[in-house]
């Protein structure tokens, strides 16, 4: 979970990444921030507890900048485990941010948060002050004198189609994947930040083929060319053709001799050895074959491994 945080924070800790979410999600698809305009700001506040200072740090953290004063600061965090009195977290970030404010000789600006959720599952936790307060018992009337937070959360894993497409910075290719499992829809878009996507799409999908190229693509960009999406998916999908052969060819021969160990005789081992491999290599690469076609390389994987899986799969496409 540290190093998928970590990762998080690399790709969006790049301007043109960060305005880009806020675009999104905060302006509805207007291009209200630049990446030109966007800077670094502290992620560290301080709060004074029972009996000493301490500090709390925030993911990611910029202000918006124009002619040298700041105007707005965004606090992006990166949630992998939502709490149940995350508004809370939400209101103490926001508060030191405008305690930092509060014997400064500038003019006083507005701090805009929001939460992003990578996890698979939803959440029902409370979006707002008033409503954490409502389950804890406070009544109406107590309520009516309480200044309210509100907690903005979005699913990673749960963006509608008409949202995802407002992306415009590698972030993008992030969320159609995680929703659809592709990158098709964005071929022909350029990688900007290679090594960042590459880490933090391992990190999320466990998928070892998204780093395995990233020296070549590093290459590619030093000598200023272009990364455009279509080819690394070509460089994606030969990876894993070669991975499903190499598994495959492996699996075909080891289920073949032990089928032929089984059948054949004391004097016809060797002839049954070589009828059960022959069979379990055409039959495995049969459905090997379907499965690269339809590109589903994490069942290639899961059948070299599996035996209750390959036959599943066999009687699903009559192998």
């Amino acid at each position: 979970m540290a190093e998928k945080d970590i990762l998080e924070k690399m790709l969006m800790a790049h301007s043109d990444v960060f305005a880009d979410c806020e675009n999104v999600f905060v302006y509805g698809g207007r291009k209200r921030l630049k990446a030109k305009d966007i800077c670094p700001a502290p992620t560290e506040s301080f709060y004074r507890g029972k009996d000493k200072i301490h500090n709390q740090f925030e993911d990611v953290s910029a202000y918006l900048m124009k002619e040298g004063e700041i105007k707005l600061q965004f606090l992006i965090g990166n949630e992998t485990a939502l709490e149940g009195r995350q508004v809370l977290r939400k209101a103490s970030y926001q508060g030191g941010a405008y305690r930092a404010q509060l014997e400064s000789a500038r003019p006083v600006y507005p701090v805009i948060g929001m939460v992003i959720d990578w996890t698979r599952k939803g959440t029902k936790i409370p979006l707002s002050l008033h409503e954490l307060l409502r389950r804890e018992g406070v009544p109406e009337e107590d309520l009516e004198h309480v200044d309210d937070v509100k907690l903005e959360v979005y699913h990673m894993n749960n963006l509608p189609a008409e949202v995802r497409e407002r992306f415009t910075s590698d972030m993008g290719f992030v969320a159609d994947y995680l929703n659809e499992g592709s990158f098709e829809k964005r071929r022909n878009q350029k990688i900007i930040h290679v090594e960042a996507l590459c880490e933090m799409m391992e990190a999320l999908t466990g998928d070892t083929r998204f780093t395995a190229q990233v020296n070549e693509l590093l290459k590619r960009q030093k000598e200023g060319k272009e990364i455009v999406m279509c080819e690394y998916i070509d460089m994606l999908e030969a990876r894993g053709e070669a991975r499903g052969i190499t598994i495959g060819e492996a699996r075909g021969i080891a289920i073949g001799e032990a089928r032929g160990k089984k059948k054949g005789e004391k004097k016809g081992e060797k002839k049954g050895e070589k009828k059960g491999e022959k069979k379990g290599e055409t039959r495995l690469a049969r459905l090997i074959q379907i499965l690269l076609k339809e590109k589903k390389y994490s069942e290639i994987e899961a059948v070299s491994v599996s035996r209750r899986k390959r036959h599943e799969l066999y009687k699903q496409y009559k192998i």
